[in-house]
């Protein structure tokens, strides 16, 4: 989809501590992984963006972004149905329709992810190890500032 194109789109928001760096979303960079190899295999635009601090938030969604921790993180997509699955997966998170908008206004930041560190790795139980922090940087459209 070109980047000035009006679509319906789609969010999960939270705080980006709890999306990027809580070993209870240990799958999410996965999950996030995996959709984009599937997207790449079957020769499909990626639709999913990872934003931090969305410009969007508080002008058009004010009550909630006063719910949401900061700085924030959102997935947005204009496929609701990944979205409700993700909001699902996720647990913790706000689920919103932003309506009509490019792409370009919907990954538009006015912050950044902060510096993670690595993992608290005597809370981590998964087989394998904890993914390094900044993982998620090819996820976020650059330049949306």
């Amino acid at each position: 989809m070109p980047a000035d194109q009006k679509a319906t789109w789609y969010a999960v928001i939270a705080n980006s501590d709890f999306m990027l760096h809580d070993v209870q979303n240990e799958s999410f960079a996965e999950q996030l992984r995996e959709r984009r190899r599937m997207f790449g295999e079957t020769s499909k635009d990626i639709n999913f963006f990872l934003v931090p601090e969305p410009a969007w938030l508080d002008s058009k969604f004010p009550n909630e972004g006063k719910r949401v921790g900061r700085p924030s993180l959102a997935v947005v997509s204009p496929d609701k149905q990944w979205i409700t699955f993700m909001k699902l997966r996720l647990d913790r998170v706000l689920r919103l329709e932003l309506g009509e908008m490019t792409r370009e206004e919907v990954t538009k930041s006015v912050g950044k992810v902060p510096e993670y560190g690595p993992l608290d790795k005597s809370k981590w139980t998964a087989p394998y190890s904890p993914y390094r922090p900044g993982w998620w940087e090819m996820f976020i459209v650059k330049d949306q500032h």
